[in-house]
């Protein structure tokens, strides 16, 4: 157990200190009063520290704390081996606020070895507050263990520490950002050489909706409904249907009964551009021949710039495959 104190610049009476200990379970579980709303821009946080006072300032301090409209839900582990079982079903964790000793001397050190080498998470920011600084020295436990913040427990104002948060969350984003381009890549390649080594494949039109679908990370089998449009001399065809829509196929674009769709349908198949409102998002995609075609996806809520940057450089790379859909219908 670590004797040091965790300094917020407030200053608490015993029977203040004595009611946020005992109310501590309450705060960090209670959904209404610390866990946000449903927000896409949540971000995960463990505690990790023998001391629910640590606990409990804590997450007085950071339960308003946002970053880019991102906000915090807080976990809290009073050992080690608690942190261990957190980790495992509750997962990832944007950061780690570690404190050293708990249930051994080096029990925080050991977890951070266990999530880097173990784990495998090298994303996760580990903050790292002692009370008993003498004991493990800064320049060792950065460099051996991985940490990527080193804090006596003393020195954290509510200034300061808010600052730390803010930079830790600020890489882990930047670095979330980076795998997320390069796992999309991944699926694009994948998705382009699928196409390729397909030929005149009657079922080239379904396997494009799967495609992007897979290239936004986003279930192909989930139900939702999806179809691929070509804008022909004679109208607009659906090609193919899948999900609520999967009896959609090789049909006039009107059977799709609903007139407010067919109408944005028309007006993204003419900008040629890719639009989301919100729940429905459609790409145009273009043969070399200058045939038109549409992909239309319902209920696809989380779709940001990354998604929008992923979904165009696949349909930018699939164009010689339409051709030879064009020419085998």
């Amino acid at each position: 157990m670590t004797t040091g104190i965790f300094f917020i610049m407030i200053l608490y009476n015993a029977q203040d200190i004595q009611f946020m200990t005992d109310d501590l379970s309450a705060l960090l579980n209670d959904n209404e009063k610390l866990k946000p709303p449903h927000d896409e821009g949540t971000l995960k946080v463990l505690i990790v520290d023998d001391e629910p006072t640590v606990h409990a300032i804590t997450a007085l301090v950071l339960k308003d704390f946002q970053y880019r409209g991102y906000r915090l839900e807080l976990m809290s582990a009073y050992s080690a081996a608690e942190a261990r079982e957190i980790l495992a079903f509750h997962g990832p964790f944007a950061l780690i606020l570690l404190d050293v000793i708990m249930e051994t001397d080096d029990a925080g050190l050991t977890l951070a070895r266990y999530i880097r080498e173990e784990l495998k998470d090298s994303m996760v920011r580990i903050i790292l507050r002692t009370g008993q600084p003498g004991m493990v020295p800064q320049r060792q436990v950065m460099r051996d263990y991985e940490i990527d913040d080193y804090k006596e427990k003393a020195e954290l104002t509510s200034e300061r520490f808010d600052a730390t948060v803010t930079a830790s969350i600020r890489t882990y984003l930047g670095f979330r950002k980076l795998e997320q381009s390069r796992q999309g890549l991944i699926r694009i390649l994948g998705a382009i050489r699928d196409v390729e080594s397909s030929g005149l494949d009657e079922d080239l039109s379904s396997r494009i909706l799967d495609q992007i679908e897979s290239v936004m990370n986003r279930e192909s089998n989930s139900g939702m409904g999806s179809i691929l449009v070509a804008d022909e001399e004679d109208g607009e065809r659906i090609l193919s249907g899948r999900g609520i829509h999967k009896e959609l196929t090789d049909c006039n674009l009107g059977k799709l009964n609903n007139p407010k769709i067919i109408e944005m349908i028309r007006k993204t198949l003419k900008s040629g551009k890719t639009v989301h409102d919100g729940r429905y998002l459609m790409t145009t995609l273009h043969s070399k021949k200058g045939e038109r075609y549409l992909a239309y996806f319902e209920d696809v809520t989380d779709f940001g710039d990354m998604e929008r940057y992923l979904v165009e450089l696949y349909a930018s790379h699939v164009n010689v495959s339409l051709d030879n859909m064009l020419l085998n219908r």
